[in-house]
């Protein structure tokens, strides 16, 4: 008689293996219905998730080319069109990363035209639900306060003022933002707040070119402070 052969460590492995594989088989079998049910499901959310996904797509093709056409317009000095294009983007295409930009754009536009109640609503509208990005956020801020500056709110356009300056934090923007304060501030009669503002330049930007006129003006704030 031949002697037995002994059985591999890796035939062992793919015994198992054959052997699990049939059990799988015959438990699918035995549950055919309800892994029918499972696999249509997975089939349906996949096929939902990519057309959401298509739809996303499809969605941010057509802002970013109808931005592409507003800044055009803009350049061409044809504000109605380019007004037209940014609204359009954010109405209708509000979900995209375009309407951020769109956004910022419309309230700037609104008030290169003077249109100071339809770019303050725009600006707004970037602060609340957009506003992702500092240096936008910093300038919407910004225009919603020279806004309130021309309608005589100066308290309201000190605050944004402020803000602005505090967002953006640079050596370029901030210091400008923290004089317009300032200055909108001295005008509102709210003294304390606008040393406040002529304070932070001096000690945050001591070399910038704003730091003189802000330590004259500081002087100058101080002393109707200590006549009231």
């Amino acid at each position: 008689m031949s002697p037995e052969k002994r059985i591999s460590k890796r035939q062992m492995k793919q015994d198992k293996l054959v052997s699990t594989a049939f059990q799988i088989s015959e438990y699918v079998q035995n549950n055919k219905k309800y892994f029918m049910a499972g696999v249509v499901s997975v089939i349906i959310i996949g096929l939902i998730i990519y057309l959401i996904n298509y739809s996303i797509a499809q969605k941010g093709y057509a802002a970013e080319e109808l931005y592409g056409k507003a800044q055009i317009a803009s350049a061409m000095r044809q504000p109605t069109l380019a007004i037209n294009d940014y609204k359009t983007i954010v109405e209708q295409y509000g979900s995209t990363k375009t309407a951020d930009r769109a956004c910022y754009m419309l309230g700037k536009a609104y008030y290169d035209q003077n249109n100071c109640d339809s770019a303050m609503y725009y600006f707004n509208v970037y602060i609340n639900n957009y506003g992702k990005a500092i240096i936008l956020l910093g300038g919407a801020y910004g225009g919603v306060a020279n806004c309130l500056e021309k309608k005589s709110d100066f308290a309201g356009a000190g605050e944004y003022y402020f803000n602005a300056a505090e967002l953006i934090d640079d050596d370029l923007q901030s210091p400008e933002f923290y004089m317009s304060a300032g200055r909108a501030f001295n005008k509102a009669g709210l003294y304390e707040n606008a040393v406040m503002s002529y304070q932070l330049v001096v000690d945050k930007y001591p070399r910038t070119s704003y730091f003189s006129n802000a330590k004259k003006k500081l002087a100058e704030v101080k002393y109707k402070v200590d006549k009231k």
